[in-house]
């Protein structure tokens, strides 16, 4: 190993047996022995910033790194670590000054490179620093370039931050909806489905002492496959002081009679506890999910078919 010290503070920290154990087992997948070498020092920098992380109390989730993947380890040379609510962030092991970064990590996004210089005779590794971009036409991870490890806790801080005040400009506050103002793209669903308004099976059954919701918006959605699209529908109601009452339906839009085959639905809370789901078979012309919540309470539709992924995010 041999690399010039850069202008940032090396943070030197220990290779665990559980890490040298796993990287040791992935490695043993591939027969081919320079994929086997490239994936054993890439399992021991993912492990090193996880174990990093979590002495800092910050999660990560390595199951589904792709990095922890053995397919994708045999095909792609990927060192990432997922960090909930954040991204994935790229640990690069580092054998000189300088290394250039594969154009896989690049395509597919990172929060953050870091530098990691793995001495395994020491059973260590050295936390060289990071970079939070890295441009694809010089695609390059320099040690004279990289800002210190102690500037990192608050890297991911303000990532998070980011991510959640795009959240925050996403979500649609239904409680706004029960004073008539309504987010921008929600079409009166009359407007929107008239066809299935006037169908008696659309209503939701209630008991005597119930009210029919009675705010209904729909938003349309193009799947990306063809020129199959869509309609998400909500009604909304809050028939008693502390309970707002949710019904939720999927349709299909314009000449298509049936939702697409395989369709999936979930209705997720905010830890992403998937609390509801449903998928369309062959013949159906529509999904329907009826639930409740409380106001203020924050919860995520997901509206799947193979590699579309439509979400949206509600406030009650």
């Amino acid at each position: 190993m041999s690399y010039s010290q850069s202008n940032t503070a090396v943070l030197n920290w220990p290779i665990t047996q559980q890490g040298k154990k796993i990287a040791q087992q992935f490695a043993q997948h591939h027969s081919h022995s320079a994929i086997a070498e490239r994936v054993r020092r890439n399992t021991l920098a993912v492990w090193v910033m996880h174990d990093f992380l979590n002495a800092l109390g910050i999660a990560t989730d390595l199951a589904t790194s792709d990095s922890w993947n053995p397919v994708i380890q045999l095909t792609e040379d990927v060192a990432d670590l997922v960090v909930p609510d954040v991204g994935r962030l790229e640990c690069r092991p580092m054998l000189t000054s300088t290394s250039t970064v594969p154009s896989e990590v690049l395509t597919e996004g990172r929060i953050g490179y870091v530098a990691v210089a793995l001495n395994e005779v020491a059973e260590e590794a050295a936390l060289l620093g990071f970079t939070a971009e890295i441009s694809p036409t010089q695609p390059q991870l320099k040690l004279d370039q990289l800002r210190a490890m102690d500037d990192f806790p608050y890297h991911l801080q303000q990532i998070r931050q980011q991510v959640t005040d795009q959240e925050l400009s996403r979500l649609t506050r239904l409680s706004q909806w029960l004073e008539g103002h309504f987010d921008h793209g929600w079409q009166a669903a009359e407007d929107l489905l008239a066809q299935y308004l006037l169908v008696p099976a659309f209503r939701r059954r209630v008991s005597a002492s119930q009210h029919q919701l009675s705010i209904k918006r729909a938003k349309p959605f193009n799947l990306g496959l063809g020129t199959e699209k869509i309609a998400l529908l909500l009604e909304v109601e809050q028939s008693e002081a502390t309970v707002v009452d949710i019904a939720m339906g999927l349709y299909p839009l314009e000449e298509d009679i049936y939702l697409p085959e395989g369709l999936n639905v979930r209705v997720l809370d905010e830890k992403n506890t998937v609390c509801l789901t449903a998928q369309a078979r062959s013949m159906d012309d529509y999904l329907r999910l009826y639930f409740r919540g409380y106001p203020g309470e924050p919860f995520r539709i997901e509206i799947a078919l193979g590699d579309v992924c439509i979400e949206e995010y509600f406030i009650l």
